[in-house]
């Protein structure tokens, strides 16, 4: 029987490091923080580097974006798609202000830009609505219809300045 403790006797439990490397190859093991593809550790004189928390305005600026450009494509709620935008374009602003001080993927620069460009699209789409619909009421002749005051006289006002404008588009 072999005594573990003698040191004439191999130890064949014992972890033999590969050759190439002239301090490990001396049996002495590696010093805390320098194995090879683990990086340095605090032994080396490093520090361990912390986790960057991500951006987290980045995905409110591009959910509110998504809801600025879907309200601007929608029929019903396009008049007020400008509200959401303008949300969207101060939380998109800020998140690519905040980005700039964090580094990789904690950025969240996509993000960022998607919910700023989408927020600008649906802005823009409500503005195109408004100034649509100021033409359609100056060159209709329904704003002279406003004045009125009998509910009937107006919705008469009404319908003829739209079947009057209507047949002169044609």
């Amino acid at each position: 029987m072999t005594n573990p403790n003698d040191p004439q006797q191999p130890n064949f439990g014992a972890y033999q490091y590969p050759s190439g490397n002239p301090e490990q190859a001396s049996g002495q093991p590696p010093a805390y923080g320098s194995t090879p593809g683990y990086g340095s550790g605090p032994v080396s004189g490093s520090t361990w580097a912390m986790a960057e928390t991500p951006n987290r305005v980045a995905p409110w600026a591009l959910g509110v974006g998504i809801l600025a450009l879907l309200m601007g494509v929608s029929i019903v709620l396009t008049a007020f798609a400008f509200i959401p935008g303008i949300i969207g374009l101060i939380l998109g602003v800020i998140a690519i202000v905040r980005g700039r001080s964090l580094s990789g993927p904690a950025r969240r620069t996509g993000m960022s830009v998607a919910g700023l460009v989408m927020s600008i699209i649906g802005i823009l789409l409500s503005v195109v609505f408004w100034v649509l619909m100021s033409m359609l009421v100056t060159e209709s002749g329904i704003g002279d219809c406003v004045t009125l005051t009998d509910p009937g006289a107006q919705q008469q006002c009404i319908e003829d300045a739209l079947n009057e404008w209507s047949g002169g588009a044609n």
